[in-house]
């Protein structure tokens, strides 16, 4: 008798939580599901992204993606595995990572862009697809706390700061590409 009785709670029980499921639309979503923000500077998709230049310090460094991978335009050699790596995180960083702050130039132009160490730029990144230019940035000094750089991006009034992961993602790509 007691084995009935639990069976039947047991399907009551069932019944009240399929009767809830029903009415609410189902199953709470996970509050652990993180789901991709996708904030960064470049709106475009990574993969879109068929050239990337580089400038530093007046030297420049041009690549090409290429059926087989990432290559210097120059030469054509394929690029290394570790540069093509820092180059794909880099170009997701650039489509991901969201700006810590945004400063309208209202804020910031007072100052000029010499302040933030974008005159000359620690390092200037251009990316295209065939003529298409995607995005034009410019990377400066980090912030005091060394955490976050200063960021600027050709068209747009705002000065961005950055994570300073992105930024040291691109120096990383500078040097394992051959950029010196």
């Amino acid at each position: 008798m007691v084995g009935q009785r639990w069976w039947v709670g047991t399907a009551v029980a069932a019944l009240i939580f399929l009767a809830v499921m029903s009415l609410t639309g189902g199953p709470r979503e996970s509050q652990q599901l993180v789901k991709p923000h996708l904030a960064g500077l470049m709106r475009e998709n990574p993969a879109e992204v068929q050239q990337v230049d580089l400038e530093r310090e007046g030297r420049h460094l041009a690549l090409v993606r290429a059926a087989s991978g990432w290559k210097r335009a120059a030469d054509r050699r394929p690029l290394s595995a570790p540069a093509a790596e820092h180059l794909d995180a880099s170009l997701r960083f650039m489509h991901v990572a969201e700006p810590v702050r945004v400063m309208a130039g209202k804020e910031w132009q007072g100052s000029g862009e010499a302040e933030f160490g974008l005159v000359p730029p620690r390092l200037a990144v251009r990316l295209a697809t065939g003529n298409h230019l995607i995005l034009d940035a410019r990377f400066g000094a980090p912030s005091p706390q060394e955490t976050l750089q200063y960021a600027r991006v050709s068209g747009r009034d705002e000065l961005y700061l950055l994570p300073r992961f992105v930024g040291v993602e691109w120096e990383r790509v500078w040097k394992d590409a051959g950029g010196s």
